[in-house]
C-alpha cells in the first residue's frame, strides 16, 4: 500500500516556480495534500508569508479533502457510481493510475484477463513485483477456470455474467486495496488506447476460434464424408 501518494520521480519542489506553488495553493482541491502543504513550507522558505488564517483554512481544506477520500474508499461502490471520482486529482506529482471503475469495467466486458493485465500496470508503479506476478496470476487461473467450467456444467449465459461481476469486485478488493490503498488519491491514467487494444485482441480472439471451428467441422465432414464411402 502506497504510504506516500507523490512519485518518487516527481521534480523537488524547490525547483518549481512561485506561480507553480501558488497555483497549488489557490486549486488545492486538485492537487494532493502533500504538495500543497509543502508548497507552503517552500513559499514560507522564500520569504512568502502566510497569515495564521489562511494557514488554518488551507490545513482544514487538505484534511477535508483527505476525508472525502477515506469515506469513498470505506465501501465497494458499484460500476456505475461516481464516488471513485473523490480520490480524482490533477497533481502531475500524483501517480497515474487506471481508475477503480475502468478497471471493473474492463474485467467486466473484456474478462478477468484484462483487467488483471491493467491492474498489474498499476501495481507495477508501486515496484511491487509480489503484487504484480500475484495479480497477473490470478486473472490467467480465472480465465483457465472459467474456460472449462461453463463447458462441464453447462451453465447458461446468466452465468458468465455473474462471474464477471465477482472477478471485478475481486480483482478490485484483493489487488487495489492492498497494493494501491483505498485511500489513495492519485491521477486518473486515459484508458482510450486500452479499449482499442483490448477491442483489437479480442476481435482476433473470436477470429482464431471461428476459424478453429470451422476447420473442426469441414475435417469431421470430410471423415463422415470418407465413412460413407
Amino acid at each position: 500500500m502506497l504510504t506516500s501518494f507523490i512519485r518518487p520521480d516527481a521534480p523537488p519542489v524547490n525547483t518549481k516556480s512561485d506561480t507553480e506553488l501558488r497555483q497549488c495553493i489557490d486549486n488545492r482541491e486538485k492537487y494532493l495534500p502533500e504538495s500543497v502543504l509543502a508548497a507552503v513550507a517552500e513559499l514560507q522558505r522564500r520569504g512568502v508569508e502566510f497569515s495564521e488564517e489562511e494557514q488554518r483554512v488551507i490545513r482544514e481544506d487538505m484534511l477535508a479533502r483527505t476525508e472525502i477520500a477515506e469515506n469513498s474508499g470505506s465501501g465497494y461502490g458499484g460500476i456505475f457510481s461516481g464516488t471513485y471520482k473523490n480520490s480524482l486529482v490533477e497533481d502531475t506529482d500524483a501517480y497515474s493510475f487506471y481508475s477503480r471503475r475502468v478497471i471493473k469495467v474492463f474485467t467486466l466486458c473484456f474478462g478477468p484477463l484484462f483487467g488483471s493485465v491493467m491492474m498489474a500496470m498499476n501495481i507495477w508503479k508501486t515496484k511491487n513485483t509480489i503484487g504484480v506476478a500475484l495479480v497477473l496470476l490470478f486473472g490467467i487461473s480465472v480465465t483457465v477456470i472459467e474456460s472449462i467450467i461453463p463447458t462441464t456444467l453447462n451453465l447458461n449465459f446468466a452465468s458468465n455474467i455473474f462471474f464477471a461481476v465477482i472477478n471485478a469486485y475481486l480483482i478490485d478488493i484483493l489487488f487495489w486495496n492492498k497494493y494501491i490503498g483505498k485511500t489513495t488519491l492519485y491521477k486518473a491514467r486515459p484508458y482510450q488506447t486500452a479499449v482499442v487494444v483490448a477491442i483489437i485482441i479480442s476481435i482476433l480472439i473470436v477470429a482464431l476460434i471461428m476459424h478453429y471451428l470451422n476447420s473442426t467441422h469441414a475435417l469431421d465432414t470430410f471423415y463422415k464424408g470418407g465413412q460413407t464411402k
